[in-house]
């Protein structure tokens, strides 16, 4: 967005339909009738990523960074809402994707 490389709907397609096509994804990638309803509704003037932060959440106590993003007004896994207004609302409706 802040240097122009590409345009919002070519943006969107990198980060949706082409993962969806190289990782044989036939359900996702796409807003259609039939497929998986994922979805990220944002505010384009106010997306942001914030600092990287380090967190110790993992078993044991262990270290991780994590990085969080602002402007984001929802996020829709399989249709249920699991963020509202950059916050979790404790919908888990996504599964693990695992490779044979």
């Amino acid at each position: 967005r802040d240097h122009g490389t590409y345009t919002l709907p070519e943006a969107v397609k990198k980060i949706t339909a082409l993962p969806a096509h190289v990782l044989n994804l036939k359900d996702r990638g796409i807003l259609a009738v039939g497929k998986r309803a994922d979805i990220n509704v944002f505010d384009l003037d106010n997306l942001e990523e914030r600092m990287p932060e380090l967190v110790h959440d993992l078993p044991f106590g262990a270290p991780r960074f994590i990085q969080r993003a602002a402007g984001y007004k929802a996020t829709l896994v399989n249709g249920q809402v699991t963020l509202r207004d950059d916050e979790l609302t404790g919908n888990c409706a996504g599964q693990v994707l695992r490779s044979n």
